[in-house]
Parts: C-alpha cells; sequence; structure tokens
C-alpha cells in the first residue's frame, strides 16, 4: 500500500495484513472482507470509499473487535504499534479501546443513550478508564463540547433534545475524551444537510491538527472523501481494487469502479455535470462472480479475460496500487 510523502518516514500507526472476515448464514458463508491490507500513519487520514455492503464497516468493526456471531475474522493480522489487537484478552481490549482507538459510528442517535445526558455519557466514557473525579470529569466534558462547537449549557441535555449536527459533535467529543491516537469514523456525516456536513467536516480538520489523532474515515461518497483524506482505498465486494494519494485518485481514478464511483455523486463546486450512475448491483458474496468481481458490471471488461482472472493488486507509478487488467494492458503498452 502506498504511503503518503508526509509519512514516508514514519513507522505505521496500525497495519491490518491480509484481513479476511465472513458472516456465516444457513446459505453459506458471506466472505465480506477478502486479504485487504493496508498501513495508517500517525496524523494521517486513511478514507475507505464503496457501496453499501462492501467490507469497510466490517473493516472498521474488525479493527475494534466489535464483531460477533455470525460474524468471524478467519486470517489476517491487526497490529496497532506493537500491540496484536486479534491477541487482546477481554480486560486489556477494554482498556485498548477509547484509550488509544475509538470509533464515531454512522447514526449517532442510536450511539448515544437515549436516558442519559451527553455530559453523563462524556463523563461514563471517562471514568471507566481513568481514575478521575465526578466534578473533573464534568469539567473535561464541557471543555470538549466547546472543542466540538456544541454550548457548555448543553452537557445536562439528552440527545433527543439535540439537532443531528448537534449529536453528531456530541459522539465526536466522546471519541474524543480519552485523547486516542486513532479515530475511526464510519459515514459520520451522512445524515446531515450539505451545510451540517461541511462544517462537521472543517471541525474534523481542526480538531485533527490541535490533538494530532489519526483517522479512518468511511463513507460512499468519493466526493466528499478526497475532502479530508490524505489516502484512500477503494472496495468493491469486499476488496481493494484502487488506492493510493486521494488527488492523484480523485484527479485521475484508474480502476473504471472508481470513475464510476466519482460520477455517482455531483460535485459541490465547478460546472454541472450528468450523474452516471453504476448500472447493476453489487454481487451476491456468498458466490461471487470468477475474474474480476467488477465484470459484470463493467462495459470496458476484456472479453475472455476479465471473466476468468483475478486481477492483482498492482503498483502503479509509485504511488498508486489497482487491480484491473485494463491497467496492466496499458501499462504493458507503454
Amino acid at each position: 500500500m502506498p504511503k503518503s510523502s508526509q509519512v514516508d518516514s514514519q513507522e505505521p500507526l496500525i497495519q491490518i495484513q491480509n484481513l479476511n472476515v465472513e458472516y456465516r448464514t444457513v446459505r453459506g458463508a458471506v466472505r465480506a472482507v477478502e486479504n485487504v491490507s493496508f498501513d495508517l500513519y500517525p496524523n494521517e487520514v486513511f478514507g475507505l470509499a464503496g457501496e453499501s455492503g462492501c467490507g469497510k464497516t466490517t473493516i472498521a468493526n474488525a479493527m475494534t473487535r466489535l464483531l460477533k456471531p455470525p460474524a468471524y475474522i478467519t486470517g489476517g493480522k491487526l497490529m496497532f504499534r506493537d500491540i496484536d489487537i486479534l491477541q487482546l484478552d477481554a480486560e486489556r481490549l477494554r482498556a485498548f479501546r477509547w484509550d488509544q482507538l475509538a470509533i464515531v459510528f454512522q447514526s449517532a442517535m442510536n450511539a448515544l443513550n437515549p436516558v442519559l445526558t451527553i455530559g453523563n455519557q462524556i463523563i461514563d466514557a471517562m471514568q471507566a478508564h481513568q481514575a478521575i473525579s465526578y466534578a473533573e470529569a464534568r469539567s473535561h466534558a464541557k471543555r470538549l463540547l466547546r472543542t466540538v462547537g456544541i454550548d457548555v449549557a448543553r452537557v445536562d441535555s439528552y440527545p433527543h433534545q439535540l439537532s443531528g449536527g448537534m449529536r453528531q459533535r456530541a459522539v465526536i467529543a466522546i471519541a474524543l475524551a480519552l485523547n486516542p491516537e486513532l479515530i475511526i469514523m464510519d459515514e459520520p456525516t451522512t445524515a446531515l444537510d450539505v451545510v451540517v456536513q461541511k462544517q462537521i467536516l472543517q471541525e474534523i480538520k481542526d480538531l485533527r491538527e490541535q490533538f494530532g489523532f489519526s483517522i479512518l474515515f468511511i463513507t460512499h461518497d468519493l466526493s466528499l472523501l478526497v475532502e479530508i483524506s490524505d489516502r484512500i482505498g477503494i472496495m468493491y465486494a469486499g476488496k481493494f481494487v484502487e488506492a493510493g494519494p486521494a488527488r492523484e485518485i480523485f484527479s485521475d481514478p484508474k480502476h473504471p469502479y472508481t470513475n464510476r464511483l466519482m460520477n455517482s455523486f455531483p460535485t459541490v463546486h465547478g460546472p454541472r455535470r450528468e450523474l452516471l450512475g453504476i448500472p447493476g448491483a453489487p454481487p451476491d458474496l456468498i458466490d461471487p462472480p470468477a475474474g474480476c468481481r467488477f465484470h459484470p458490471r463493467c462495459e470496458l471488461a476484456i472479453a475472455g479475460e476479465c471473466e476468468r482472472i483475478v486481477p492483482p493488486l498492482i503498483r502503479i507509478g509509485g504511488q498508486r496500487d489497482v487491480a484491473c487488467h485494463l491497467v496492466k494492458e496499458a501499462e504493458a503498452a507503454s
């Protein structure tokens, strides 16, 4: 997996190597994540993009060990510096979560406890991991709310008394409570209008500069992802199909799926253009198609090759990884 120039001299904060996750059903095993590998570096934002069901959230839940049966991690390694996440026992895992790795879930209303005030939910997170008095924790909770743009008077408000944007900010405040090195953000702005979405994104950028944490940012909107990410991994049907520097992928997508995904969302800036969308539907991961998994939906598929041969993830140009026979053919021609 390519590194951005700003992290070339650093050791990875987290390394994911050949991760495999499956969901076991009465019909068979759903291979939700298959041989996925990438590194994430200190103070970096790595984005994961792809359609619903491609494996993005499954990766996040695997990293935090939140997967429950019928989901199983069937292979691979998850290393956080020198910590093997998959080998942590229950007590060490509890200490690891929130203290070193936190997560912001997609639906803030579902993530928050409806019968506890926002302040008490932040306080609970701190007191579960630190020897801190209620008064100290409450004071810190107020500072966190102010940091994410919420009036401190809201410390005693319940989730239903807050707007959608405020609830999302509150969840981010909880994630920041113990100053973790890595925060996973799973579609944190999906349910918000574009104005609030823009505000949240700017606050995330400001908070990263202030606190210096890394982010794994998950979304299906590639145009949104490029605004915040240093590097991007594009997923399709449980696999990476392209990865590299965010701006390079946005300006020159190499995989047909990346190109289609990019043209499925309107741009905030620039001229209006026709949205192309992606024909067809993602494959059944119990019985995925042979060869390239995208070939049944790809108008550029090479007959006799794409439907038979699985394209390897190959390095091109020093900074990009692409799994596409078209790229291999172009590289050979040049």
